[in-house]
């Protein structure tokens, strides 16, 4: 079948961002030999093999996981502090790998962790077996199901200690360095159990030259925000809005801050890099979101414009150095590396 490389991912992204249709799927998936999670559904059974397979796979994670995200992604975590003073958490992450549940587990230990995702995700056999077992909590089409995950979650704060994560963007990414609108079902369950929301943001740097020589593109550092609390005096409904609102801005400030975009001019209808030539002075917000999204041509126009003096960086906010990395190498991507090629599927 054919291949989509991180390139072609980039370009849908920037077309469906453009449309504001943040939520498109965009990730090769498939429902075959999923489990039916309905009303029936046991999202943590209380037995004595599931738990006891449940201490395995922990032990297994806590052991493996960060000397695999070490290796595979040189994985730095920010601000441990902020998830280390609170007792039972709701974690809201960005959603921008095929493996970064790997990543928030890690920065989840020390806590008892869970992690929610699509309900097809959940195979029949041994895969499926593992992510239960790992905490994985499947957010079902079933409205009864649903009410039973509410359930679940409730009995997970009583017990303390707890940190569920969810995927409030709802579809994943991949390696998107932009940040999406955050949907409301996670602040339900924070403002429900009267928990604190900590937004962790994965975010992509430039590898070592070591790392580049063996063909890695991007590395990541993973940012622990600090907790929003809901407030006593408001209402379920107005503290929703609340921790939805407060989450976004600090999501969106993260953002800019760490990738160099003027928040002020930041607009998640633009290319990561149009963000980045805003910021510079580069290119002007309102004729840029006014044309169709092109990387490569937008970087040779700029390219031109420099070498004929008719603009200029804003040198005070990025030196020399950034600026010829995002214009020479920002898609320094090989069309065809197994490492970024991914089945395609219609969307």
């Amino acid at each position: 079948m054919a291949r989509i490389t991180q390139k072609e991912y980039d370009q849908m992204h920037a077309q469906y961002a453009r449309m504001e249709a943040y939520d498109q799927w965009t990730t090769p998936y498939t429902d075959d030999n999923a489990i039916t999670v309905d009303k029936d559904y046991q999202f943590q059974p209380d037995t004595a093999g599931f738990k006891l397979g449940k201490a395995i796979v922990k032990s297994m994670l806590r052991t493996m996981l960060p000397l695999a995200n070490k290796l595979l992604f040189d994985l730095k975590i920010e601000g441990k502090d902020n998830l280390k003073q609170v007792n039972n958490a709701v974690r809201v992450s960005n959603h921008v790998m095929l493996l970064d549940a790997m990543i928030n587990f890690q920065v989840a230990f020390g806590h008892r962790h869970y992690i929610t995702g699509a309900e097809f995700q959940v195979k029949k056999g041994a895969g499926g077996k593992f992510l239960r077992a790992g905490g994985f909590l499947p957010l079902a089409s079933s409205i009864k199901a649903m009410s039973n995950l509410d359930k679940e979650i409730s009995k997970i704060y009583d017990k303390g200690n707890a940190v569920v994560t969810f995927y409030a963007e709802q579809v994943m990414w991949e390696k998107y360095e932009n940040s999406r609108p955050l949907k409301k079902g996670a602040f339900h369950y924070a403002v429900k159990n009267n928990v604190p929301v900590i937004m962790t943001v994965i975010l992509f740097r430039k590898p070592s030259w070591i790392r580049r020589k063996f063909g890695v593109k991007k590395d990541c550092t993973v940012r622990i925000c600090p907790a929003i609390y809901p407030k006593p005096e408001l209402s379920t409904k107005e503290n929703i809005e609340y921790l939805q609102k407060a989450t976004q801005e600090v999501y969106d400030r993260t953002v800019c801050e760490f990738y160099g975009y003027d928040y002020e001019q930041y607009d998640m209808r633009l290319t990561s890099l149009e963000n980045k030539f805003v910021a510079q002075g580069l290119i002007n917000k309102e004729q840029a979101l006014a044309s169709k999204p092109n990387d490569n041509l937008l970087r040779q126009n700029v390219m031109l414009k420099i070498a004929q003096n008719q603009i200029t960086p804003r040198h005070n906010t990025f030196d020399d150095e950034s600026i010829q990395d995002e214009l020479l190498d920002y898609y320094d991507f090989e069309e065809s590396g197994e490492e970024d090629g991914l089945i395609e599927r219609p969307v």
